[in-house]
């Protein structure tokens, strides 16, 4: 009851510090898990596929932290959460110049002598638990021939062991009452379930066992393949506008391992052999290149003997594994791919070269995507949307990773407008950036926005745990996960203006155009295989 009552007062608070924006949207966050910007798990994933957007927002390789959709799991403690909407009263009323300081989450980060990291942070306050393992592979780890492998594995996780049937593991979370699901990214896999913490000990062993002993037989390589390559169809080949986003990545990079997304070629999983899997398994789904993170209602000393029981006598796969980044080529001019396709409108999708995730840049480009695009006073909506209705859909994002990526803006035209009226009308928004700061009211209003969504995912389980593995295995450090906000919420002006003017450039830019009527054209596409390269969803 006091936690419920707390609850209510925290949203009452948000509502009213926040009247005129209210909780952020969440239609647009389609993804789960991570930190605090869009994180990046996939909604089409292990457990029942959604069908794809317009443009196909499930599908997209998108930020990972301040752009999320809200995450289903368990409040946090009360106390916590009561603190931090004081905090967030505090920063609405313009009192929260300095840094704001909110109760840290008692993390605790140890290894095993085979290299297995682990992250725990206890919460008792509801008998809930949640488990997750991140493996460091994702598509940037597959080499030639390999385009899908990682994704691949993902579905093959589920197909049991040689002391587990298939779909064991599923059942045991869900005949709990628990949840369960995973997802492939660029730069990690990550398994996840949230569940009652008396079956926390089973839970622990079958992770342990997947990553001990998986069975991958003809039959279920077959199985998955197939699963894996009508994915594809359903949310790129088959959609109006879904193999857009593979062009943008396919032409924006060369030689990087961005160049293509973890959806998978189906050439690439059409040759691929048990033997190649097993040894792409053996490889990076070991305990050297992965972290485990418990998070909620444990007993720290229990758990620790389980983890060390399970765990501990699994050997080290052979690393050493990958970790610096491929440096692309400097891009010295705008790329542009123009297709027609058989769409009812038009639409087009820009990409900007932007910094890796962690970097001093990346925060206020998360914090532009804000000002771009969330909600109906955004930049973009306000504009092309709302005051012009030249176009139907308008979206800002990105996608933060280990390595540079991009920033992208994706827009489809209203009829009777053209895919350059809305270039035009986005260079004149993003030439407005790079000219003057933004008032402060635009900063605030942004602030404000990423705050509450970030105290929002420290009310759950699961988002606390999401937070703390985007820190703790994508930037290394698991103490930012009391700490990262801040570097946001320092932002000026000035800051985020320096960051469009670097970044908003026409040499920074890939565009990719789809329109119905004009005659066929393409410049500057030098290395584009068209609709072969996509975004992971499982």
């Amino acid at each position: 009851m006091l936690a419920a009552n707390w609850r209510y007062t925290c949203r009452t608070a948000l509502s009213a510090a926040f009247p005129a924006l209210g909780v952020p949207e969440s239609k647009r966050r389609l993804q789960q898990g991570g930190k605090i910007r869009m994180s990046r798990e996939p909604k089409v994933d292990a457990v029942g596929p959604t069908g794809p957007a317009v443009l196909p927002k499930d599908s997209r390789v998108v930020g990972r932290r301040l752009k999320h959709r809200m995450v289903e799991g368990t409040t946090t403690k009360s106390a916590r959460v009561a603190m931090a909407m004081a905090a967030l009263l505090l920063f609405a009323s313009g009192a929260a110049a300095a840094p704001i300081k909110l109760p840290p989450l008692p993390i605790e980060s140890y290894a095993l002598p085979n290299g297995l990291k682990v992250l725990l942070e206890e919460d008792d306050e509801l008998p809930v638990v949640t488990l997750e393992v991140w493996y460091h592979v994702g598509a940037r780890n597959e080499g030639p021939g390999e385009d899908g492998y990682a994704h691949l594995l993902e579905h093959l996780m589920f197909d049991g062991t040689r002391d587990v049937p298939s779909g064991q593991i599923a059942t045991s979370v869900i005949q709990a009452g628990g949840e369960l699901n995973a997802y492939t990214r660029q730069d990690v896999t990550v398994f996840w379930e949230t569940i009652p913490s008396g079956v926390l000990e089973r839970i622990l062993w079958l992770e342990a066992d997947r990553m001990r002993d998986l069975r991958i037989t003809s039959k279920h390589l077959d199985n998955e393949r197939r699963v894996v390559e009508e994915e594809r169809r359903m949310r790129f080949e088959n959609t109006p506008y879904g193999t857009m986003l593979l062009m943008l990545y396919d032409t924006a990079f060369r030689v990087a391992p961005y160049h293509w997304l973890p959806i998978g070629d189906p050439k690439d999983l059409d040759r691929a052999t048990v033997g190649d899997i097993k040894k792409f398994y053996n490889t990076y789904y070991r305990p050297n290149n992965a972290t485990l993170l418990v998070v909620g209602d444990f007993k720290p000393s229990r758990v620790k003997q389980w983890i060390e029981s399970d765990f501990g006598p699994l050997p080290p796969g052979p690393g050493p594994f990958v970790t610096e980044c491929t440096e692309e080529p400097k891009q010295r001019a705008e790329r542009t791919v123009r297709v027609v396709r058989d769409v009812s409108l038009p639409a087009f999708i820009e990409g900007y070269r932007m910094p890796p995730d962690g970097t001093p840049d990346s925060y206020p480009l998360e914090l532009l995507i804000n000002v771009l695009s969330q909600g109906e006073t955004s930049l973009i909506y306000r504009s092309l949307i709302g005051r012009d209705h030249i176009a139907v859909e308008a979206d800002a994002d990105a996608d933060f990773t280990q390595c540079p990526n991009l920033f992208f803006i994706q827009v489809v035209m209203n009829s009777g407008s053209t895919a350059k009226q809305g270039e035009a009308a986005v260079q004149q928004i993003l030439n407005r950036l790079r000219k003057r700061p933004l008032t402060a009211r635009q900063l605030d209003r942004a602030k404000n926005q990423i705050l509450s969504e970030w105290v929002a995912e420290r009310e759950t389980t699961r988002g606390r745990a999401g937070q703390l593995g985007e820190d703790g295995v994508v930037l290394h450090d698991p103490a930012l996960t009391n700490t990262e906000i801040n570097r946001v919420l320092r932002l000026t002006p000035k800051e985020v203006q320096a960051a469009a003017r670097k970044y908003f450039v026409k040499k920074n830019l890939t565009l990719v155009e789809f329109d119905p009527s004009a005659p066929a054209q393409q410049s500057n596409t030098a290395g584009l295989n068209q609709g072969q390269r996509g975004a992971h969803g499982r």
